[in-house]
């Protein structure tokens, strides 16, 4: 026993200095300093702390916004006499162009290109005012040979060539088009000159007349020289850039076998080594500018100075242009849109089902866990290709439905059948495993001893704990849709040919058919967006599961 015990026992009085008296009146609750944080709050502030997250998340936003704004603001998304937006062949395979890296060579619309002699020769002579060799860069010369006899002798240039320079061409218009086209020239000051919009016109019908003449008097076989008519007059139609003589000699020497091949037809030109025109003139012999027959002006134009005047902007593409001509700039928007809303829509669905599926299934247990269970496997085991292809044909096949639908709705129709017939399985999965992680959990029962039905159990307390889990398979849904539509895209298993629809899917399929190779840009920047987004969608869902974690809140990471 200690002392003090025993002083206490004994009644001794005990030392005051033991004791201190406490001031009663200042007794009180410290008051909070910091204010109170709600859940989703708490789950922003986690969120915010990963930047990897973040940086997707952000990138993920300007991918939507590009998707949303590109198609709506863009002048060629709204030409009027094109339906599915601006299109033009004769820029069909044009390259990148950015104004920022004019005459860089780099994604400025040029490249490197071998030319022949021939080639060479007649690409730098043109009226055009974009000449489509830039700049010549080297010039080889092979010869082959065997001992003293020389097998191949054979000149070529390495150029860089802009591939929007596609030279003149011909094109037909009305009287008032033609009228304020000549209006446009003369404000800009450049009516018949060099610089002109319109070009000479070109009476190679003449020149044949007299070159046919010409041949004869060499000694050809009649039936040769119509032959090679017939293939000048062939060419000269298809090539409104060539406004000059040509010869059927090879380098114009009449000393050599004449061919009539138009790869061997060379350009001719006069003793004082000019090129011979043949415009067409009047008596006066005044150049001539278009023709008119039929209520319609025939015209030569400078095409890209006439396709930015028609217009009203410069025909280049940022991304470049397919094999149509489209701006792939302009049809990834439009593709990464389709592609985001079908990824978007076809996740909520599944994640709805999959939701209501899982937490019946896991909830309840038992019985109803088994039945549903076995359904799911029956399910499952039908691969969704053969369901997509099951409705594409049943679907097409019907003609009320195909009216009704049109090839877009039911491809729309086919893709979400296919997708969400199995698709919310994963979802339900996950789910069921959560509810049997949570649902025998001390809270739970406590709340169950106290009265709370199965929606509050369910709603109040299950999953709210399950929700990091859930939120991050239900944003990675959307990827795996996205990559699952691009796949079979990409495959041809979805056609989106005749539907007038494109995605991310089609446009790689677009440019596997055009060849790495010859147009890789058509590969690039669909495979550049499908990546970011595969990439960026996995970052943001971890992000969102780590945030969403409630054993988390109030935690300092």
């Amino acid at each position: 026993m200690s002392n003090l015990a025993k002083k206490e026992l004994s009644g001794e009085v005990l030392d005051k200095s033991l004791f201190k008296r406490i001031d009663r009146t200042n007794i009180h609750d410290q008051a909070f300093e910091t204010k109170p944080v709600s859940y989703l709050r708490d789950c922003f502030r986690r969120f915010r702390k990963n930047k990897g997250s973040v940086v997707a998340g952000i990138i993920i936003l300007l991918i939507v916004l590009y998707a949303i704004i590109v198609p709506e603001v863009s002048p060629r998304a709204h030409l009027s006499g094109f339906t599915n937006g601006y299109y033009d062949t004769n820029f069909k395979y044009v390259l990148p162009y950015n104004p920022i890296f004019k005459g860089t060579g780099f994604w400025d619309g040029t490249k490197v290109e071998l030319l022949n002699e021939r080639a060479y020769a007649i690409q730098t002579t043109t009226d055009a005012n974009h000449p489509y060799v830039v700049e010549t860069l080297e010039q080889t010369h092979d010869i082959i040979s065997a001992g003293d006899i020389i097998i191949s002798d054979t000149i070529a240039y390495r150029c860089r060539v802009d591939t929007y320079a596609v030279g003149v061409k011909n094109v037909s218009i009305s009287p008032s088009k033609y009228t304020a086209l000549v209006d446009y020239e003369k404000e800009q000051g450049i009516y018949q000159t060099e610089n002109s919009i319109i070009k000479p016109s070109v009476d190679y019908e003449t020149y044949l007349d007299e070159y046919s003449g010409h041949l004869s008097e060499n000694g050809l076989a009649p039936t040769t020289v119509t032959t090679i008519i017939n293939e000048m007059e062939t060419y000269y139609s298809n090539n409104s850039n060539v406004f000059f003589a040509l010869s059927c000699y090879p380098n114009n020497d009449e000393t050599q076998s004449p061919s009539s091949n138009s790869n061997m037809f060379s350009p001719v030109y006069d003793e004082n080594g000019e090129i011979v025109d043949i415009y067409r003139r009047d008596a006066d012999g005044n150049l001539v500018y278009g023709t008119y027959a039929t209520g319609r002006y025939t015209l030569r134009v400078d095409y890209f100075d006439y396709s930015t005047y028609d217009l009203g902007f410069e025909p280049y593409m940022l991304f470049g242009a397919n094999s149509e001509g489209r701006d792939i700039f302009l049809r990834l928007a439009e593709g990464t849109r389709f592609s985001l809303i079908l990824g978007v829509c076809i996740s909520f669905i599944n994640f709805i089902i999959g939701l209501i599926w899982g937490a019946i299934s896991g909830y309840y247990g038992g019985t109803t866990d088994l039945v549903m269970e076995r359904i799911t496997d029956i399910i499952g085991n039908v691969p969704s290709i053969v369901v997509l292809t099951i409705c594409s044909v049943a679907f097409t096949s019907n003609g009320a439905v195909l009216g009704s639908l049109g090839a877009a709705g039911v491809l729309i129709v086919s893709i979400l059948l296919s997708f969400v017939y199995s698709g919310w399985i994963g979802t339900a999965s996950t789910t069921r495993m959560q509810f049997y992680r949570y649902k025998g959990q001390e809270y739970v029962l406590a709340s169950r001893t106290l009265g709370a039905k199965d929606r509050r159990l369910i709603f109040r307390h299950i999953l709210p704990n399950a929700a990091g889990t859930l939120v991050t398979s239900s944003v990675l849904m959307v990827p795996g849709v996205i990559f699952s539509e691009t796949s079979l895209s990409y495959l041809g298993l979805i056609n989106f040919t005749t539907s007038g629809l494109c995605s991310i899917g089609s446009l790689l399929n677009e440019g596997q058919k055009a060849g790495l190779n010859l147009q890789p840009h058509m590969l690039l920047f669909p495979c550049i967006v499908i990546s970011l987004l595969m990439i960026c969608f996995n970052l943001f869902g971890n992000g969102l599961r780590d945030a969403f974690n409630t054993t988390l809140k109030g935690a300092d990471d």
